[in-house]
């Protein structure tokens, strides 16, 4: 049960010597002890084949540091070596906590810190509980339609003791005081006397600990999107805390634009009408339309203020009940392993006292909400995964004498910017903030002020005051308003209800998107998807971009050839849409967009309208093995972005579609993914920066009686199979 689902694919005998543990605090050796290495594609048999670098091994250490002759586990290692004269060594963790940290060195020569590997050895650990190394498996239990708050609470608490049953002493020892202990055993072994630290997420947890038992063993850490150096429920109260902050922001805001919302001139007014809309549907139903990484940032109020004023006006009727079990907010970048959510777990509980009994849960949340209105119920979740586990201890967290960054995003909701601000005055050293709603991206090679990263490993330079993050457009849902009736949001695409002058009421709607937004993957080159072919499911948006409830179907045609499109018919009928919903579909145009036509690009998934006009028709687009005909230019004002595929494009006075969002190219590139050209009679073109639509004229005249897909029609000109 120690032994991790995937560690068959390392041979212990092959990758390392036995090794004798040895005390957390002994002293550093000057030369590194016996490990056999070998590359980690070898050694592991689910590792990246084009990782040609990386070496694996596993290095034992004891589960109890009290007891250092007592058991042990494996803790597996990575490394990519220095490629000239080593004179270091930088680890580093990936976050979650409990995600796998091997595979981190490898990743890091596409980031900022690429450049050190010409000096430094990259080095990667899975920290016990994750990875390759010693760990407990063990299912996180699911949802139940119909429970109670009260009987999940308890039915987790009975799993988590259940799975602590398993093993005891390893899942109570799953602590950041072990894993600095190992990672100190693991520098130990390797030979390096000081080590350097770029952690972010969860691995700012370990960081944070290994500098507080270690500093004389650090010589430059890095820390990105900071960990609470506090207990669940103080670190929930912060975040909260923050969040309410930005909300009375944007009261403000709506206070000053009265004239158009309405809902008072003055913020403390708003903020009573905003009670009052919270008490008519309910406090977590609410909590969307206050979403804090939409309020944070300004230029997102528009929108917001829209659903705002939709809810008003319709009242509860038109409010989707949202699910009480949200998914995990892992502090990582997503789910590695069997185990990451036992793991995560362990690594939080026996840092924390909160929650153990569900009267616990229910008085902190009341003591919060009184504090902070707009918390919904869900936002104290994370307490909720101690249930069940004996009473940790908190992080013994301290200033240090090695150098230190951290570096925290402003706007950001897995890390919130507050926990930074209270690890800073914890542990010390210079903080940096980062001017953007994203987490963990500070060594982004995309990132601009992302080179201050090597600036500091390079030669310590400390990085203070705030620096630019990415764009808001290109941190979540954003951008101009505008009415998104009629548009439906798929899990990674957007597509539009769309209606041919043919079809009745009581027919079965038509929903319309791209082809590469094929629920099971974009089809092949010269290949004609037909038939009662996938299912699909999507979200109906009101027109401010509410999501009002869902859609389901099935896919009847899709195709990448000559064109770009999916035609799914629906389950509910035009009618059952506009009596549940109050939507209406596109009516679909006879004819395409021409040249100057003045359009609007409506995006569902990113919540956003650009108005331009079709710039031109261009007779053949090529993007990789993948061509269409006719295709349209927009004219630069419609700039759209990963995420508005399969947007629909209406005619901006009449709001018939005319078109289907398809490409963009974005990088200046000449005739490959992602970088569309366009091919005439006087050769090939490239328009960096702009968009382009795929024409729909030629759909109506392939649909039949019942609204179904009719190829066999004779004016049907759609690629056939």
């Amino acid at each position: 049960m120690t032994v991790p689902s995937i560690a068959v694919g390392i041979s212990v005998a092959a990758s390392l010597i036995s090794l004798t543990a040895a005390p957390a605090d002994a002293a550093s050796r000057s030369t590194p002890e016996r490990v056999k290495w070998e590359l980690c594609r070898d050694a592991a048999a689910d590792w990246n084949r084009a990782d040609n670098r990386s070496e694996c091994a596993l290095i034992p250490v004891p589960v109890d540091y009290a007891k250092p002759t007592g058991r042990t586990i494996d803790i597996a290692v990575s490394r990519v070596k220095a490629t000239g004269k080593r004179t270091g060594a930088l680890f580093g963790n990936p976050g979650g906590p409990g995600l796998a940290g091997t595979p981190s060195p490898y990743g890091l020569l596409n980031s900022q810190l690429a450049p050190m590997n010409t000096e430094w050895d990259f080095i990667g650990i899975d920290t016990r509980g994750t990875g390759y190394s010693a760990q407990i498996s063990c299912d996180t239990p699911e949802f139940r339609e119909g429970e109670s708050e009260r009987e999940s609470f308890e039915r987790q608490a009975e799993a988590k003791r259940a799975c602590i049953a398993k093993d005891p002493e390893l899942a109570l020892s799953i602590s950041m005081e072990n894993a600095s202990r190992d990672m100190d055993r693991v520098r130990e072994v390797l030979g390096y006397r000081t080590i350097n630290f770029y952690g972010n997420s969860g691995g700012t947890a370990l960081g944070a600990v290994y500098r507080s038992m270690f500093d004389s063993r650090v010589d430059r850490m890095w820390l990105d999107s900071i960990m609470s150096p506090v207990g669940q429920d103080a670190a929930i109260t912060a975040e909260v805390a923050q969040y309410h902050a930005g909300y009375r922001r944007f009261f403000a805001w709506l206070a000053g634009k009265d004239a158009t919302y309405r809902f008072g001139n003055s913020p403390k007014k708003v903020e009573a009408a905003m009670k009052a809309l919270q008490a008519k549907v309910g406090r977590d139903e609410f909590a969307p339309f206050l979403d804090p990484n939409l309020e944070a940032i300004p230029d997102r109020w528009e929108r917001s203020a829209a659903k705002l004023l939709e809810l008003r006006n319709e009242g509860r009727g038109k409010v989707v009940p949202q699910r009480k079990d949200r998914e995990r907010k892992s502090f990582g970048f997503g789910e590695m392993g069997h185990n990451y959510g036992f793991t995560h777990d362990a690594f939080m509980c026996n840092a924390s006292a909160d929650g153990r009994t569900y009267a616990d849960l229910v008085r902190m949340r009341k003591e919060r909400q009184a504090r902070y209105p707009f918390a919904p119920d869900f936002s104290d979740q994370p307490i909720t995964y101690c249930a069940g586990w004996p009473a940790g201890k908190p992080w013994d967290l301290k200033p240090g004498k090695s150098r230190l960054q951290l570096s925290g995003h402003e706007f950001e909701t897995v890390t919130p910017y507050a926990w930074a601000k209270m690890m800073h005055k914890k542990i010390g050293g210079s903080l940096l903030t980062v001017t953007d709603a994203t987490h963990s991206t500070m060594k982004s090679t995309e990132l601009a002020c992302g080179s201050k990263v090597a600036d500091f490993f390079r030669d310590g330079t400390p990085a203070k005051g705030s620096c630019p993050g990415f764009p808001a457009d290109q941190t979540g849902p954003a951008g101009p308003a505008g009415n998104l009736a009629g548009t439906v949001r798929l899990p990674n695409c957007s597509a539009s209800l769309v209606r041919p002058r043919t079809a009745r009421d009581e027919d079965k709607a038509l929903l319309l998107t791209n082809g590469h937004c094929h629920p099971e993957g974009r089809p092949k080159p010269g290949e004609v998807i037909t038939g009662e072919g996938a299912p699909i499911e999507g979200t109906v948006l009101s027109p401010a971009g509410r999501d009002l409830g869902p859609v389901t179907g099935r896919v009847r045609y899709a195709t990448m050839t000559g064109t770009d499109i999916t035609l799914a018919q629906l389950d509910s009928t035009y009618a059952d849409i506009r009596q549940k919903y109050g939507i209406e579909a596109f009516p679909l145009a006879s004819t395409g967009p021409v040249p100057g036509q003045k359009i609007k690009v409506a995006s569902s998934f990113l919540e956003s309208v650009w108005s331009c006009q079709a710039e031109a028709v261009v007779p053949t687009l090529k993007e990789g093995d993948y061509t269409s005909t006719r295709a349209i230019r927009y004219a630069k004002e419609c700039d759209t972005r990963p995420g508005s595929s399969g947007s629909a494009v209406v005619d901006a006075e009449t709001r018939e579609l005319v078109a289907v969002n398809s490409t963009s190219n974005r990088d200046g590139g000449t005739c490959g993914l992602n970088n569309p050209c366009e091919i005439d009679e006087t050769g090939t073109t490239v328009h960096r920066g702009r968009g382009y639509a795929t024409q729909t004229a030629a759909i109506a005249a392939c649909i039949g009686a019942g609204n179904t897909v009719d190829l066999e029609r004779q004016e049907c000109t759609l690629p056939k199979p």
